[in-house]
């Protein structure tokens, strides 16, 4: 009995040596492994830090090359996205502590939208204790792995304004540009989903 049982772990560890080392020789850039990002968040500096969330994401040729990791270092929310390349993993953007605009928010804010076909990075939340949609602070980011730029969008309540308006509504300056005029138009409809809630 002890025999059949060796011999049975000796096939069952032969078979699954067997196939991951098929399974690891080819790199194709389909998914990736956890030793590939557990490599990406120690180099990108996120060891230290709590992570919330890891979402996977496709990029322009439709393989699922890009990963979204939300972390907090104690200092507030950052966001990370990773690409996938021969050998591993890279960061291709990552945030500094964002602003206090964003201090309240769940790991669920972070979410993978569209903009036309392309996939893209989202998340928002609000400033502390000023949650209340139109009489809040609240901020929404939008990353863009193909043209490589983060995109920002705030608002703030001002009791001073009229009622039709309420607050301000101002965008990171990159929004200006004609070429990203698509990005602007997903962060309006984003903040308006925030503040109508």
């Amino acid at each position: 009995m002890r025999k059949l049982l060796l011999n049975i772990l000796f096939c069952v560890a032969f078979i699954t040596t067997s196939l991951s080392s098929a399974f690891c020789a080819g790199d194709d850039l389909y998914g990736f492994t956890w030793k590939q990002l557990d490599a990406a968040i120690k180099k990108g500096g996120l060891a230290n830090q709590k992570i919330y969330y890891i979402l996977s994401f496709d990029d322009e040729s439709g393989a699922a090359r890009n990963i979204a990791v939300l972390s907090d270092s104690r200092s507030g929310w950052r966001v990370t996205v990773l690409h996938r390349v021969p050998g591993g993993l890279y960061v291709q953007w990552q945030s500094e502590k964002l602003s206090y605009d964003f201090a309240v928010s769940s790991p669920s804010n972070l979410e993978i939208g569209y903009v036309g076909d392309e996939q893209v990075v989202k998340f928002s939340g609000c400033a502390a204790h000023l949650c209340e949609g139109l009489d809040g602070v609240h901020g929404a980011l939008l990353y863009s792995p193909k043209s490589k730029q983060v995109f920002f969008a705030y608002y703030k309540y001002d009791g001073e304004k009229p009622l039709s308006s309420f607050g301000s509504l101002t965008f990171s300056e990159n929004l200006n540009e004609p070429a990203n005029e698509r990005y602007k138009a997903e962060l309006q409809k984003t903040m308006k989903a925030i503040l109508h809630q």
